[in-house]
């Protein structure tokens, strides 16, 4: 799927904007403003490509996204109360996490980092930018 903007879903599971299934693909997208009661507020699984990911948010474990491939993505604003507020257990390439914020790994959690920049993301306890032990 490519083009489309995903905004204001919520979930009482994982992927509040989106839920892609195995080698499932979002390109040029905006997923903005939705939330999960688990995990991956704005995007659950799969790969995603030049896309924005802002203001989302998860109770649990990526804000933004988990269990993600990022590649030459903007990951702003995004929250999660215990561990990655902008992206967990995925792998980025070339992205952006700005001003994301958790309890743990405010900018990123247990993910692999490629060529990305990460400035002003916060975190309560450990990790502001980037926690990497589990």
């Amino acid at each position: 799927m490519s083009g489309f903007t995903l905004t204001n879903g919520h979930t009482s599971g994982s992927g509040g904007g989106a839920w892609c299934e195995a080698g499932g693909m979002l390109t040029n997208c905006t997923i903005a403003g939705n939330s999960a009661a688990s995990s991956g507020g704005g995007a659950y699984s799969g790969t995603l490509k030049n896309c924005t990911l802002t203001g989302n948010s998860a109770y649990q474990y990526g804000g933004g996204a988990v269990g993600c491939t990022l590649n030459n993505c903007t990951l702003t604003g995004n929250s999660a109360n215990y561990y990655g507020g902008g992206a967990c257990s995925g792998t980025l390439n070339n992205c952006t996490l700005t001003g994301n914020a958790a309890t743990y790994g405010g900018g990123a959690c247990w993910s692999t980092l490629n060529e990305c920049m990460l400035t002003g993301n916060s975190a309560e306890y450990n990790g502001g930018g980037r926690i990497t032990a589990r």
